[in-house]
């Protein structure tokens, strides 16, 4: 609806359906264009009261140091192989830190604790093959007996074994999550700040914000 100014000139009164006026929106009125806390922070702009200010409560985001984790001192064999192996998908993955050293370890020893439960299982099962083809040649009874006996044992222990080596698949595919090494896990991990490409000036207008 038009209407005369101080001035004389004809203006556009902006209302709403109660007939109030309203204020013109602008290229950054909300939504996707809104700013972000730390660019609020930056310019000052922040208001508590509608949450585009820090304070006390608001969650802080983590930031760890990137980079590689130290090996720690007395690793050796399958669990040394395993950590140099991990470093690297880390770093190639961009989402290492100096402080996954705790997780990698204990994930690592844990992946030496399968590998050598792997091995026993082998052993084991080539020992059963050994002693069955030993039966054929045994002539006595007591030495067949015996044979069977033992070969009862290595089975009990096949099956332990087993159960076993299902479980520490398990809990290092828990840990392979928690380090962003699987498909699914992937798409949840943030790349550190610095392997990002560089900010370009038209980044301010083909990207959301956040």
């Amino acid at each position: 609806m038009g209407h005369a100014t101080a001035g004389g000139q004809s203006g556009f009164a902006y209302r709403n359906c109660y007939g109030r006026g309203l204020m013109p929106g602008t290229a950054r009125s909300g939504g996707r264009n809104k700013k972000s806390l730390a660019e609020h922070a930056l310019t000052g702009t922040g208001r508590t009261t509608r949450g585009t200010a820090t304070t006390s409560t608001t969650p802080v985001t983590p930031d760890p140091p990137k980079g590689r984790a130290p090996i720690p001192p007395g690793l050796t064999g399958h669990a040394l192989g395993e950590w140099k192996r991990m470093a690297d998908r880390l770093e190639k993955n961009q989402t290492g830190s100096t402080v996954d050293d705790a997780v990698l370890f204990q994930y690592c020893c844990l992946f030496a604790e399968t590998e050598a439960i792997v091995v026993a299982h082998r052993t084991n099962v080539a020992l059963v093959v050994k002693l069955q083809k030993a039966i054929d040649k045994l002539t006595q009874g007591d030495q067949i007996v015996e044979a069977i006996g033992h070969i009862v044992q290595l089975k009990k222990l096949e099956t332990k074994y087993s159960a076993q080596l299902r479980q520490g698949h398990m809990a290092l595919r828990q840990y392979l999550v928690e380090l962003g090494m699987t498909p699914a896990a992937r798409s949840r991990v943030t790349p550190s700040a610095d392997a990002l490409p560089a900010a370009t000036p038209l980044d301010r207008f083909t990207k959301p914000r956040a």
